[in-house]
């Protein structure tokens, strides 16, 4: 949720977030980009002033998305990522691990990136053919599978479990053991539908 209050700011269009801060209203998806391509595209918008990036933890480009963000040659710019936790990584350990990997992926020495950080979808549906819950969790690294339990067998809980974590990381109370780690600007959700988006409402200390 976030009060659509748009204004605009050197020349762009921003929208006011629900904790006071704003970011591009306008963007880049990058999620099914081919990645030869992703560098150059992002050097390559940055003539437009294009200031925002989507992409996702599942899309395996969060690192070339920093990449074409240092190569934009406009450090002191703000380049605002959002990018995302799959269901796969649902759950209170396992959404810190993700998390913790995408910073990683997004830091920076050289430019002023800010991560919006959303969870991608409330739980694999058994209703959508290309979302192959059990394979999905077969092919997990280990160390993930290790971080708790498999979030399809628990679709009411794993994402309260998730939005919890990430309220802990937003909030400072967890510390992901890099102070050189971007910090995240905002969280959210992507693809709840009304009734999730109603409990979320009302279980959740930071607005979404």
């Amino acid at each position: 949720l976030c009060l659509l209050l748009v204004s605009h700011t050197a020349g762009q269009e921003v929208v006011l977030l629900n904790n006071g801060k704003s970011m591009p209203l306008f963007g880049l998806g990058v999620g099914n980009l081919p990645h030869d391509k992703i560098v150059s595209t992002i050097i390559d918008v940055a003539s437009q002033d294009i200031r925002l990036v989507d992409t996702a933890h599942a899309s395996h480009n969060e690192q070339l998305v920093r990449q074409g963000i240092d190569e934009r040659h406009t450090a002191n710019d703000e380049v605002h990522v959002v990018t995302k936790v799959w269901y796969t990584y649902l759950g209170y350990e396992r959404t810190i691990i993700s998390v913790r990997e995408s910073l990683e992926n997004l830091s920076s020495s050289s430019s002023n990136i800010r991560v919006h950080m959303l969870l991608h979808w409330p739980y694999c549906r058994d209703d959508i053919p290309w979302m192959e819950c059990e394979k999905e969790e077969a092919n997990l690294p280990q160390y993930v599978k290790n971080a708790g339990p498999p979030p399809h067998l628990d679709k009411q809980n794993g994402w309260k479990e998730s939005w919890r974590a990430l309220e802990d990381i937003y909030t400072g109370h967890v510390n992901l053991g890099d102070d050189n780690l971007p910090i995240l600007e905002s969280i959210g959700v992507s693809n709840f539908d009304l009734a999730e988006m109603t409990e979320l409402v009302q279980l959740a200390r930071v607005p979404p």
